[in-house]
């Protein structure tokens, strides 16, 4: 989840007149909101305009001598937290928001980045956003932007999710993340090969192999140790060699139920479904993998379709949680998809283990293997 700029927030001093255009128009908009859900939606509509206000009032103790550069990342990265606190006021989830900023904490001090400037940030924050929400949402931002700014500054624990190796495995795991990092493609696919003429299962190549350099990749990303095109070359060479393996996986007829999965409309990140999907196949589902990005009406469709037994949804940015929350509801409101179960996971839904029952799924499965498991246990009886 790269970030616009360095999250810090300047004051243009002489922009006095834009300052307060926008307070008037800010003023002019607000109102009172008796929910979560319309406080939310409110702080989106109006975020451009909260996010001026927020980097006019934080200016006078922070940054001055900042280029236009600088200014418009700050405001881009501005409206990056409102749209977070936005999903967490919507989903009602302080553990969403929580680890989103211990994850900002880990990112910036990587590159070099003080704290003190973005502790202010969420203190400023809070400043503005309280007078613009009715009770109960304004005290929970209060909540939210006041945990963000200690946060910031305390020596909160790391979430990386990383998933290392052990045991027999752990070395066949470094020697094939050393050839993705090194940019080895060809050897990285032969090395594969190799695992499985050597007898290594499938399930083993997925879980102990693939599926810790992956999360490994991802934060060494984070803690700016390699670039996103680097991350970006990993995870494309990981689904080239999971396309390769597939020649030599799937043999039998599936004999136990249908599940569809997808990810939700805006979700780009794959890689963790498609193994969740292999998996269950590996476990004798007859599986339909629809992948990334794709519209609610498709889903619901190739659900009545396929007469499908269950639902897997992953959601890895949690910006799109609430996508995953409208399409668990379409569901539920269609009367020919009532004996349907959901199960949902991916990296969103790690970050507040009650969210998948606040989107009213019927469990979470934290990781491919579990996901299998998790799966047969819905439906054991039911057919």
């Amino acid at each position: 989840m790269p970030l616009t700029g360095y999250l810090t927030i300047v004051l243009d001093i002489s922009a006095s007149k834009l300052y307060n255009i926008h307070m008037n128009m800010i003023e002019g908009v607000a109102m009172q909101h008796h929910n979560y859900m319309e406080a939310a939606e409110y702080i989106k509509s109006q975020r451009e305009h909260i996010a001026e206000r927020i980097m006019q009032e934080g200016g006078i103790y922070l940054y001055q001598d900042y280029t236009g550069y600088q200014i418009d990342k700050c405001r881009q990265d501005t409206l990056y937290n409102l749209q977070y606190l936005a999903e967490s006021l919507m989903i009602e989830s302080t553990g969403l928001w929580e680890n989103y900023i211990i994850w900002l904490r880990i990112l910036l001090s990587s590159l070099g980045l003080g704290m003190q400037g973005l502790s202010e940030h969420f203190r400023v924050m809070g400043d503005v956003l309280i007078p613009l929400l009715d009770h109960p949402a304004a005290e929970f931002v209060k909540r939210l932007t006041g945990s963000a700014a200690k946060l910031v500054l305390d020596d909160a624990p790391d979430l990386s999710f990383t998933q290392e190796s052990t045991g027999e495995y752990a070395e066949r795991s470094r020697q094939y993340q050393e050839l993705l990092l090194s940019a080895q493609k060809r050897k990285a696919l032969k090395y594969i090969d190799q695992l499985i003429d050597d007898g290594i299962p499938f399930r083993n190549i997925y879980l102990d192999i693939i599926q810790p350099v992956q999360r490994e990749i991802g934060n060494l990303w984070h803690r700016n140790k390699i670039s996103v095109a680097q991350e970006h070359y990993c995870t494309g060479v990981s689904q080239l060699v999971i396309a390769h393996m597939y020649p030599r996986m799937f043999n039998a007829s599936p004999s136990k139920y249908k599940v569809v999965s997808t990810c939700v409309h805006g979700e780009l990140h794959e890689l963790g479904l498609r193994m969740v999907t292999d998996i269950m196949e590996l476990d004798g589902w007859d599986t339909y993998y629809l992948g990334a990005n794709m519209p609610n009406d498709s889903i619901l469709s190739m659900l009545k379709a396929q007469k499908a037994d269950l639902l897997a949804i992953s959601v890895t940015f949690p910006l799109n949680l609430h996508k995953a929350e409208e399409l668990v509801s379409l569901v539920r409101q269609d009367k020919d998809l009532q004996p349907l179960k959901i199960m949902v996971g991916g990296y969103a839904f790690m970050q507040d283990t009650a969210l998948w029952q606040k989107i009213r799924a019927d469990s979470f499965a934290p990781n491919a293997d579990i996901a299998s498991k998790v799966a047969s246990s819905l439906l054991e009886g039911i057919k």
